[in-house]
């Protein structure tokens, strides 16, 4: 017996949490009981054991956090990872255009060189194909969830489509299908109209980008006319509160803005944006036109614990940061706006990367959707929540060693002891 290779431990004044990557079990334990307990699991607890020691060994064991011998951690991941094709749920993202309003300096999109044409937005023809495509599929499939995300570019700049696609896909409601439509947007375009026709057409939440105060958040999420955006976005945040529409603020943290996020959750509380904002924090991945621009550094990772707090002391809800994402997923995708289907938004609209189009019946023959994940990743206990790293980071700048193992340690332990305090 010993404990499984996914368990990480986080000391929390005399407690001590245990979480387990893979299953996201979460137990706390008296730091001396958990002593006691390791000594037993070890062969060294001199003691005899207690009725009430034995049940909580047992609540370990059967919640995964003790494991025999000959466990294979491999194995379970493995598992986990196919699992998610056996959910019967789809998870796509539609991408009507790949204009944008903004200019970051960090964008995945504007990095990378598209197949087709930027300017183009798709037509209403197409968006109807390509809702039918996916009413097919689903069918096809035997499907019964299916989760949008509208994206872009600016999905806003493709509103009409947007409308044109989630109204056209609300028949499969008449199949029993469960519908949940989200969006991915900067949030300068809201406006009462459209979140009102957003809100009819059933979207429930929208998750928007912040950087900083208004002075560092206007430096990074740049107007396509230099012009600064933070204003106008705190107050359609505030609209969308209005219209019952979710919201969730990613920071995408790196050197630039470090310093300066807990002054911005000050401000959002001040504005009492914890009643009703989700908070997620994002290390920026590197775009390909400068690897320079980066989060996953020691500097950064240093004010973690100090931003983790400050969100649990003004009361916001936040999200944990992970890499085991979608891709890797059969039924996860991206529609674009010429109607080519790729395994991940990152990768869309580069060229080689298609997997399929919606003027084709089938995914490509040649589609492979379950990318490898190194072996000596089985040996972190992290790798439920990084599963190798990002893949598209790792493959576009050709990392051969890629590994985010001190972000992630960081990341998740400032999570874990803020969150569970």
């Amino acid at each position: 017996m010993r404990w499984s290779k996914f368990i990480n431990f986080y000391e929390i004044g005399d407690d001590t949490i245990i979480f387990n990557s893979v299953t996201r079990g979460v137990s706390k334990m008296a730091g001396q009981e958990l002593k006691l307990i390791d000594e037993y699991i070890k062969g060294s607890f001199k003691e005899k054991i207690t009725e009430d020691m034995k049940d909580v060994i047992a609540e370990l064991y059967l919640e995964d956090y003790i494991v025999t011998n000959n466990y294979r951690e491999k194995e379970v991941f493995s598992k986990v990872r196919y699992s998610r094709d056996e959910a019967q749920a789809v998870v796509m993202y539609f991408i009507p255009t790949f204009n944008c309003n903004f200019r970051c300096p960090y964008c995945i999109i504007s990095a990378t060189d598209h197949d087709c044409t930027v300017d183009d937005t798709m037509s209403d023809e197409d968006t109807v194909l390509a809702a039918n495509w996916l009413i097919n599929y689903i069918s096809k499939n035997n499907l019964k969830k299916l989760t949008v995300e509208l994206f872009g570019g600016e999905p806003m700049l493709g509103h009409k489509q947007n409308l044109l696609f989630l109204n056209t896909l609300t028949k499969l409601k008449e199949q029993g299908v469960e519908l949940k439509f989200n969006m991915i947007s900067n949030c300068y375009l809201l406006s009462d109209e459209n979140l009102t026709e957003l809100k009819q057409a059933g979207v429930e939440s929208i998750q928007c980008t912040i950087d900083g105060p208004k002075e560092i958040n206007d430096k990074r999420r740049i107007l396509s006319d230099g012009g600064g955006s933070f204003d106008r976005i705190i107050e359609n945040i505030k609209l969308c509160r209005k219209h019952d529409i979710s919201v969730t603020i990613r920071i995408n943290i790196d050197e630039e803005n470090v310093t300066h996020i807990v002054s911005l959750i000050e401000f959002l509380k001040k504005n009492k944006f914890h009643e009703y904002v989700t908070i997620g924090l994002a290390p920026v991945d590197p775009p390909l036109k400068d690897v320079n621009i980066s989060g996953h550094n020691e500097k950064v990772m240093n004010y973690m614990p100090e931003i983790y707090n400050k969100l649990r002391e003004e009361k916001f809800r936040f999200l944990m940061w992970e890499t085991f994402c979608g891709n890797g997923t059969k039924n996860f995708f991206v529609i674009c706006p010429d109607g080519s289907l790729y395994n991940c938004p990152s990768y869309a609209g580069i060229e080689g990367h298609s997997i399929g189009n919606i003027r084709e019946e089938e995914f490509y023959p040649t589609r492979k959707y379950m990318h490898e994940i190194p072996e000596k990743c089985f040996d972190c206990n992290l790798v439920g929540v990084c599963a190798g790293g990002c893949y598209f980071t790792k493959t576009v700048h050709d990392l051969k060693d890629y590994c985010l193992e001190p972000t992630h340690f960081t990341m998740m332990g400032s999570y874990i002891t803020s969150k569970y305090r």
